[in-house]
């Protein structure tokens, strides 16, 4: 088993210069996202802030007066990816003259992220084709911002792999696209530690989303996974959950899930062809309600998707749903 340490879920200091704060979050799983703050030159670096609304805001500055820290101390806040959990305070955490940093792919999906209506179109589109029922269409289309995500504007520094140079901290960015399209983990080499927002967790592998045919988001994160196990790192510090201590054996864990999971998609395939929702049905035989059934069928198509791919299998177009068969 791989080792992980659950957070106590009040502030703390994890050494090296690197202090820990538990934001609370308005749902009860994940209850809590990790913020963390970097000492750097004449004030600390921000990984991740959580949610927008004024309670949220206030909660944060609790928290960085326990450490005597104060807003305007804080130099840098790097967002690990475009998520409501992860991003939704920044507006207000930048108004108080903090820089604001997302990876450069960022700007073309800020309007994604402040409509969702927008964000879900092609989803729609997706789900039609696989067969989806009209009640899973319908609550789709009336799927609403929430509130809590704030609203995003374009990041005062797009970063890019490599080293962060606007720090001194030897911090630096690793593209891990897979969870979002805009994900980066981060390597503060001094430490040792990475600090993986979504896409690596301790004890529940990542929604892996996809919300249109043509993009592998599985393949992706399966080379992201990879990039990772490139770096040298002893630690990996998650954006949900406790410290993972054995990061390697964690990866392969999750890299092990996923092989499983589009396995089980062949299996299904060799005893008959099925529309990508009859393949979640099998997938996910239990009642989820509107939100884990989304993720479920969002989930299962990264998997169809990533095997169509690498040619395991192939659709054919019947009453416009596509119906999926195992290649030979």
């Amino acid at each position: 088993m791989f080792g992980w340490q659950p957070f106590n879920m009040n502030s703390f200091n994890l050494g090296n210069g690197i202090f820990h704060i538990p934001m609370e979050l308005p749902w009860s799983s994940p209850g809590f996202v990790n913020v963390y703050l970097l000492e750097d030159k004449n004030g600390f670096v921000m990984i991740d802030c959580g949610v927008d609304g004024e309670e949220y805001y206030q909660l944060l500055i609790e928290h960085l007066d326990s450490f005597k820290i104060n807003i305007k101390d804080i130099n840098l806040l790097i967002g690990t990816h475009m998520h409501s959990d992860h991003i939704g305070l920044s507006t207000r955490i930048r108004e108080q003259g903090v820089k604001f940093a997302l990876y450069k792919n960022s700007t073309d999906f800020i309007t994604h992220y402040n409509d969702w209506k927008i964000r879900f179109r092609e989803l729609i589109i997706l789900a039609e084709k696989q067969g989806a029922p009209k009640s899973f269409l319908q609550d789709l289309n009336e799927i609403e911002t929430p509130i809590y995500a704030g609203k995003v504007t374009k990041p005062d520094l797009l970063l890019d792999e490599g080293a962060i140079t606007e720090v001194d901290r030897k911090l630096f960015t690793v593209f891990t696209p897979g969870h979002d399209i805009t994900e980066i983990s981060l390597h503060d080499a001094s430490s040792g530690i990475i600090f993986s927002g979504d896409h690596i967790l301790p004890k529940i592998t990542p929604f892996i989303p996809t919300t249109n045919e043509d993009d592998d988001m599985l393949g992706r994160y399966g080379d992201s996974l990879d990039k990772v196990l490139n770096i040298s790192h002893s630690i990996i510090a998650p954006g949900h959950g406790g410290l993972i201590t054995s990061p390697y054996e964690r990866i392969e864990q999750m890299k092990i899930h996923h092989k499983k999971r589009s396995e089980r998609i062949l299996e299904i395939l060799a005893l008959s062809k099925k529309s990508g929702w009859e393949i979640l049905e099998e997938l996910f035989p239990r009642n989820l309600d509107q939100l884990n059934l989304r993720l479920a069928f969002q989930e299962t198509m990264a998997h169809i998707l990533y095997l169509k791919n690498n040619k395991k299998i192939n659709f054919n177009v019947v009453n416009s749903v596509q119906v999926w068969e195992k290649l030979s």
